[in-house]
């Protein structure tokens, strides 16, 4: 229990008041030996085990009425585990508020959002508490601590609104004990919201260990968990894979690949009426739902021919899952999937040339153009989606034309040299040649998450564990693996000096050095996811993550006609919306992996908080009672039912 007036506790010694007087009482009067008295007495001794019930009884209300006056003018708080727990108010309330879009599920009857329900307790409680704190909120997309006048605006502010992006959990604490560190905080609650995603708490990810150590070092902090781990019921999710406009003589057609995924129990069918909406015209399509999931394969909406460009979304009926019943999309007349190889190699070049020519879509082109180290200086880097490096790392202006191409976002892979330099590029150099002979050696581990070696939409893996290496150069350098090989280096690698599109492969696809042309699926799709994503930079119309840097720019831009209108210009890179400017269009959307319904358990919760305090509290989207409440009202009755007991026990006992 705590208490808003603590200080009045000091009088809780009054209690024993009665008992003080009781005893002074008995020295007031002298005892005098009386013959009639004495009779009395001995008479009196047969009712003397009553008589002293009926005292201590008397004594025990008095002493009762006297607590209960001085713990209700101290203003006790209790409600569950936070009367049980806190200790009164803090001198700074640091709030960890995941907005991602997850936490927009529903509570369908009240329209809460779990985001709406733990902002509104949050406030109530540091209003209940007393505003005498300072107030600083870290939500998760800027990550910034923000400094609060007072509880009443943090459910007014932008900043805790709705959004469809991921949390990274991990860097929100980074934050807080950022700020800890550097501000006189005094004692500070630390108050985490969130839903316990596993994908936004990354309970895997290398930074847990430091921030443990940082917070262990600070003093007077309490960790307290607001949680919304209920995961929603029959909750119906659409996502858009891939948007084509095709042309076939004079008609033109967009084509859509659909996919709906369904949680909770999939036993008996259920019908869905899938919306989709394309530049302001509905159509309807009925699903039936058989399983946990349903995909709409090249589903196509006939085109006006001379409508070269749009936005649109697919849609399903509301349910719980607020964030995820939409999708919007973009579509234009998309650039040719252009390749630059540069390589004096022949062998090398087939390969990679037939590779990203063999496009999978017939209605894009695909073409390829091979260069010579020399010959820079022709190249036109503007329309190439993929640049291919094949020769020893650049220096003076080759390598700055290369740079300014990365900067652009475009994908760059570089496969070793014959003969590698010294030159040092994104922090990675290339070391020696490595020869295996008659005992290749295999993959062991590769990031099947996301990034070029990810799994298919349907779960399905790429066959790298079959393939074999003979020859393969070392690399030298700060990177992140995408994969490696069972001595432990790296086959693939991206860069890490602020280049997520530079990547590195340790070997090449010619039979003396690999088997990866001979195999050739996990080559060729690992080139064709590059060429989409430099091609998705390049075009008119792109696809981009909420919160993601490609987003940002649309804070100017116009939402389309099917978008949300009502959103703040400085919240839309954090919001789904299709938005448009000049002849530039983009469809922004929630991260897929918030989708997914992975939570930590308290294994994995005790792993992240090993060696620090924290209490947990479950709570329910749409819950409306407090998390702490005022209940000086039941002292007071229970001071006025012990006084009403004295007075009986004083003049009705008999």
């Amino acid at each position: 229990m705590t208490f808003l007036q603590p200080l009045l506790l000091a009088g809780l010694p009054l209690i024993g008041l009665p008992i003080l007087i009781h005893l002074i009482n008995r020295q007031r009067h002298r005892t005098i030996p009386w013959a009639a008295m004495m009779f009395l007495l001995d008479a009196k001794r047969m009712t003397k085990g009553m008589a002293r019930i009926r005292f201590w009884l008397i004594m025990t209300m008095r002493m009762l009425a006297i607590a209960a006056l001085l713990l209700g003018v101290a203003r006790p708080l209790a409600s569950g585990w936070v009367g049980l727990t806190m200790g009164g108010q803090a001198e700074t309330t640091l709030i960890l508020l995941d907005r991602s879009a997850s936490m927009e599920q529903q509570e369908l009857q009240s329209g809460l959002s779990k985001r709406a329900t733990a902002v509104s307790k949050i406030a109530e409680l540091i209003k209940t508490l007393g505003e005498d704190t300072r107030i600083v909120l870290i939500e998760n997309t800027t990550v910034q601590p923000i400094l609060l006048e007072s509880s009443a605006t943090l459910s007014k502010l932008a900043e805790t609104g709705p959004t469809d992006t991921s949390a990274d959990i991990p860097a929100m604490f980074q934050a807080a004990l950022d700020y800890v560190a550097d501000n006189q905080v005094g004692r500070t609650d630390v108050w985490v919201c969130s839903d316990l995603r596993a994908s936004d708490w990354k309970p895997d990810d290398g930074r847990w260990s430091a921030i443990r150590a940082g917070f262990e070092k600070a003093e007077g902090l309490r960790f307290n968990l607001l949680c919304y781990p209920e995961l929603p019921q029959d909750n119906v999710s659409v996502w858009v894979d891939e948007v084509h406009r095709i042309v076939s003589g004079s008609s033109a057609e967009l084509q859509l690949d659909i996919t709906l995924e369904r949680s909770g129990t999939a036993a008996t069918p259920l019908r869905v009426p899938l919306e989709i909406f394309v530049n302001g015209t509905r159509s309807v399509v009925n699903v039936e739902m058989t399983d946990s999931q349903f995909a709409l394969q090249g589903h196509t909406i006939p085109l006006d021919s001379l409508n070269a460009e749009g936005s649109g979304h697919v849609e399903v009926p509301t349910d719980s899952g607020a964030a995820d019943n939409s999708f919007f999309f973009a579509f234009a007349i998309p650039p040719d999937q252009h390749t630059i190889i540069v390589s004096d190699e022949s062998r090398v070049v087939e390969p990679v040339r037939i590779a990203v020519t063999s496009g999978s879509d017939p209605s894009l082109s695909y073409t390829a153009e091979v260069v010579a180290p020399s010959a820079l200086q022709t190249v036109d880097w503007s329309q190439a989606c993929l640049l291919v490096w094949q020769a020893p790392l650049p220096s003076g202006a080759a390598a700055e034309s290369l740079q300014r191409y990365a900067t652009s976002g475009r994908p760059v892979i570089f496969f070793p040299p014959a003969q590698p330099n010294d030159q040092t590029l994104y922090g990675i150099h290339w070391g020696t040649w490595q020869e295996l002979g008659t005992t290749p050696t295999g993959v062991s581990n590769w990031r099947d998450d996301s990034d070029l070696l990810a799994d298919s939409r349907s779960g399905t893996k790429l066959p790298l564990g079959k393939l074999r290496v003979q020859r393969y150069c070392t690399l030298e350098g700060d990177g992140i693996q995408l994969a490696r090989l069972d001595d432990g280096r790296p086959l693939l690698l991206r860069s890490a000096a602020n280049a997520e599109n530079v990547y590195f492969c340790a070997t090449l696809p010619g039979e003396e050095y690999s088997t990866l042309a001979q195999d050739g699926v996990t080559f060729y799709v690992m080139l064709q996811r590059a060429i989409a994503e430099g091609a998705a930079v390049l075009g008119s119309a792109k696809q981009a993550e909420a919160g993601a840097v490609a987003a940002a720019e649309v804070v100017d831009w116009t939402p389309s006609t099917d978008a949300p209108q009502d959103v703040l210009s400085i919240q839309r890179p954090y919001r789904a919306g299709a938005y448009e400017k000049d002849a530039r269009r983009i469809a922004i959307n929630r991260p897929h992996s918030e989708d997914a319904t992975t939570t930590l358990d308290d294994t994995a919760l005790q792993q992240i908080f090993q060696g620090l305090t924290y209490l947990r509290v479950d709570d329910r989207v749409g819950d409306t009672s407090s998390l702490a409440n005022e209940i000086w009202r039941a002292f007071l009755v229970t001071m006025a039912v012990a006084l009403l007991a004295e007075a009986w026990l004083c003049v009705g006992w008999k």
